[in-house]
């Protein structure tokens, strides 16, 4: 007798966090419309949000739970007693931009929650900057045409443009044309000014005339932000990072070390399963300017995007990291044949999706997902856009 298959449907939870978008995961795949703000939909196995099992004998577990409990049935039989899913899917519907932030290496996120682990700080403390030991990379791949802050301008596009806004950014651009560390310094200059130094940009801000509504104009986003955030210095960031443009289909990769912030749109985001995130401005959460200037990369440029090609039918996005990569596909006439060699989510979007399992058949919702163990094979039969989720060594080559 064969044993069952090693699949699970999930139930995925929206976080309705204030930078989401009104009923904002419905326009982004088309599930049932809220009325409320609609941030983030998460996929995986992450502890904060953890997806939930719908139907079978594991009904109503957390997925967590249930590969805690037998890690090497739903995660490979290399797989020890703490092994977890390495990576989390995420659908983000981006109303308000989002706070400008960075994340660690995997050996800085273990030398920091080793210190502030010994140094006792509850993990839930306002103070808290490392949550976890890992590294967290992200990809975004846009739905429709979303903006993003990512990596630093050359320091003297930065300096152009910040001179615009007069004599308050003087200092700022003096640094920017004659240190010899420019943009980790412009960055610290931002980050440490006094209430005289901030009182005077800010007023510098408020009373520029140059304002645009075209959102490919930085000045665009520097007023948006100023709205949002009164009294931030770092309303400015646009002046001094690259403004990225992305259309549908579009992506952009954020590895260790790249202070970014999306600022308006919606995606499919994949990164590792951490929550490690050092806030930079435009946030009232927490914020470690000593942490955050040792990690953050200020070598000027936007990291290459995740390289795209289509391999069997689905159109592959690889970043090169080694916790996750992403595909996305519509099925074929004959169905689509979907076989990981690694632990796998499969995301409904647009329309429900039939898949096959051997004689059985099961349909994934929209904004259902389908958990894969490693080896197993599924067909997806009919359905909408699907994504499929999984570690760097997954997907078709």
């Amino acid at each position: 007798m064969s044993s069952p298959p090693r699949v699970l449907l999930l139930n995925n939870s929206i976080q309705n966090y204030a930078w989401g978008r009104f009923d904002g995961i419905a326009e982004a795949i088309g599930t049932e419309v809220t009325g409320s703000r609609e941030a983030e939909l998460w996929v995986g196995a992450h502890h904060r949000n953890p997806s939930v099992v719908a139907e079978g004998v594991y009904s109503g577990r957390r997925l967590d739970e249930v590969i805690g409990e037998d890690p090497q049935r739903w995660l490979g039989p290399t797989a020890d007693s703490t092994a977890t899913l390495p990576f989390l899917l995420k659908v983000l519907a981006i109303g308000e931009p989002l706070s400008l932030q960075a994340h660690p290496t995997r050996a800085q996120a273990e030398a920091g929650f080793a210190r502030e682990e010994s140094q006792g700080i509850a993990l839930d403390a306002a103070q808290r900057t490392y949550q976890d030991r890992s590294d967290k990379p992200e990809i975004l791949v846009a739905l429709e045409t979303t903006y993003a802050l990512c990596g630093f301008r050359k320091p003297d596009q930065a300096a152009a443009l910040l001179g615009q806004l007069g004599t308050a950014t003087e200092d700022l651009v003096a640094l920017l044309e004659t240190d010899s560390d420019p943009l980790r310094s412009a960055m610290a200059w931002l980050l440490s000014c006094d209430d005289k130094r901030a009182s005077a940009l800010w007023e510098a801000v408020v009373g520029f005339g140059g304002f645009s509504e075209d959102l490919d104009d930085p000045f665009s986003w520097v007023h948006h932000l100023s709205v949002l955030y009164s009294g931030d210095p770092t309303v400015v960031a646009p002046l001094l990072l690259q403004l990225v443009r992305l259309e549908a289909g579009e992506s952009v990769h954020l590895p260790a070390g790249n202070l970014h912030a999306y600022l308006s749109g919606s995606g499919v985001e994949l990164m590792a399963a951490s929550d490690n995130v050092l806030r930079g401005g435009l946030t009232p959460k927490h914020i470690d300017r000593d942490e955050l200037l040792k990690i953050v990369s200020f070598e000027p440029g936007i990291p290459p995007p995740p390289q795209q090609s289509q391999i069997e039918g689905f159109r592959v996005y690889d970043a090169g990291e080694q916790a996750f990569s992403l595909a996305v596909f519509s099925p074929g006439p004959n169905g689509t044949q979907v076989r990981a060699t690694e632990p796998s989510v499969l995301l409904a979007t647009g329309e429900p999706a039939v898949v096959s399992l051997g004689a059985d058949q099961l349909t994934i919702g929209v904004g259902q997902a389908l958990f894969v163990a490693p080896d197993e094979q599924v067909v997806v039969l009919t359905g909408g856009a699907v994504w499929w989720a999984t570690s760097g060594s997954g997907l078709p080559s």
